[in-house]
């Protein structure tokens, strides 16, 4: 960082106009150099931040920044405490571990710094303008649920209370939230969340990690992952992992298949029978599916990475695939148009106009094999998304060359065969482009087609 750059930084930071991208940069440079912690401290005196660090309160903290240091057993006077390293230019901040080393055993002083930076770079200096917080997430979608509506911003601090009804939250990390009625959700932070009550899952796909959701009960840091978490009236916690690990605040460590509960009386989790049966219908909604109805269903966590393994009889399965996939214009699919689908395809396929992101979705029919009375059925099926339906996939060709791209990694289609719909199959997106009306008319083999539905964070196409 060259001289120029410092002192726009201090200037910002003085006048309590951080963006978060400098903020994390102040924070690298910290990192590279703990006296510069010092040097900052300094620069600080000879300007005005001081001044606000002596008006702070605890109160003015962000909450997700207030927890943190609660939970180093340094809350008996935040402001003073966070005023006191900032202002101590005689000793290193690293002596004050010497002088304090049993609450610092788990927190470097350095985090203290970062924390007062954090809390001035939220600061709000006035009474009047305590309710004016920084946008942490915003509403993908909301169902039976009318305080808040899709693309409704969310606030640090602010409490979802849904009496029924669902809710879909995209948080500015990444994560994605669904919680169900009657629930009690408050926002924390932009990776943070706490459940007060209710039933909720989480999924943070991609290579993201770090999301904290708090119960009343227990704190759940997810390690790249999807889980629910369950609380009910009494704040008592079921916590069930469906891929990927999580951590809870003891450093036990869960992964896909396992499950924990605790209550009041529990000095620690204890691991109970795996269950998914409350979370399926956040399952379904943290994936942006808002409703199916007729002969459909979405893929359980232990089905979704394998779709040539999964069969029912009496179902089309819904399989998630890939999130924010990036498609290039002139990639090949069936259609891209509102209307209906039905073979002969021939060679009317249509080329992507334009580069998109995607979530690929597989709709499969694949029997119990064996099953003799599953011979000439007729399924149907409905597809409601919070998104548009951007391209359709449907012949056996095009399933098979998008795979690559689309499918989740490492899965297996060698025991499927026949894919894609058959003469008498019928597939009809709505002019909204947000439902799609499968009818299957099952003859032999497995039935396969591909949805490809706006990434949402990337909406072009609505």
């Amino acid at each position: 960082m060259n001289e120029s750059q410092l002192q726009k930084l201090l200037e910002d930071f003085q006048d309590d106009a951080l963006n978060e991208a400098e903020c994390r940069e102040l924070m690298a440079w910290f990192d590279e150099d703990d006296s510069r912690v010092a040097e900052f401290a300094d620069e600080l005196r000879v300007g005005n931040a001081l001044v606000s660090l002596h008006m702070m309160d605890s109160d003015h903290i962000p909450l997700a920044v207030r927890d943190s240091l609660q939970k180093a057993d340094l809350a008996s006077d935040i402001s003073r405490k966070v005023r006191q390293r900032i202002e101590s230019r005689a000793q290193p901040l690293l002596g004050d571990v010497e002088l304090s080393k049993q609450l610092l055993t788990k927190w470097t002083s350095l985090w203290l710094v970062t924390a007062a930076v954090i809390a001035l770079f939220f600061f709000l200096p006035t009474q009047q303008d305590t309710d004016i917080r920084d946008v942490i997430a915003t509403v993908q979608n909301a169902r039976n649920f009318n305080e808040i509506s899709t693309g409704d911003a969310l606030r640090t601090g602010q409490v979802l209370t849904l009496v029924n009804g669902r809710v879909k939250i995209n948080f500015q990390s990444g994560a994605r939230l669904a919680v169900q009625g009657p629930a009690e959700l408050k926002l924390l932070g932009p990776n943070s969340a706490q459940l007060r009550r209710g039933v909720a899952t989480v999924r943070v796909p991609g290579e993201i990690k770090g999301f904290l959701l708090v119960t009343p009960h227990q704190r759940v840091t997810d390690l790249g992952t999807s889980f629910g978490v369950d609380v009910d009236i009494t704040g008592n916690t079921a916590i069930s992992v469906f891929e990927g690990e999580i951590e809870l605040e003891d450093h036990q460590r869960l992964v896909g298949g396992q499950a924990v509960a605790v209550t009041a009386m529990d000095e620690t989790a204890h691991e109970v029978p795996y269950a998914i049966g409350q979370f399926l219908d956040t399952w379904q909604v943290s994936f942006g599916v808002e409703q199916l109805i007729g002969d459909v269903r979405v893929a359980s966590p232990s089905e979704r990475h394998s779709p040539g393994l999964a069969e029912d009889s009496g179902s089309l399965l819904l399989f998630p695939e890939r999130e924010d996939v990036h498609l290039m214009h002139g990639f090949v699919v069936d259609g891209i148009e509102p209307g209906t689908y039905q073979r002969p395809f021939r060679k009317n396929t249509v080329k992507l106009t334009e580069d998109m992101q995607v979530d690929s979705f597989l709709v499969q029919y694949n029997p119990v094999r064996g099953d003799s009375g599953v011979v000439n059925q007729k399924f149907q099926g409905e597809l409601h998304f919070d998104r548009p339906i951007v391209a359709l996939i449907l012949q056996t060709e095009l399933l098979e060359s998008s795979d690559a791209k689309l499918a989740l990694p490492a899965t297996e289609f060698r025991n499927i065969f026949r894919r894609g719909i058959n003469d008498a199959d019928m597939v009809a997106l709505s002019p909204d482009r947000r439902v799609l009306r499968v009818t299957l008319n099952i003859k032999n083999g497995v039935d396969q087609i591909r949805v490809l539905v706006a990434n949402d964070n990337n909406l072009k196409s609505q």
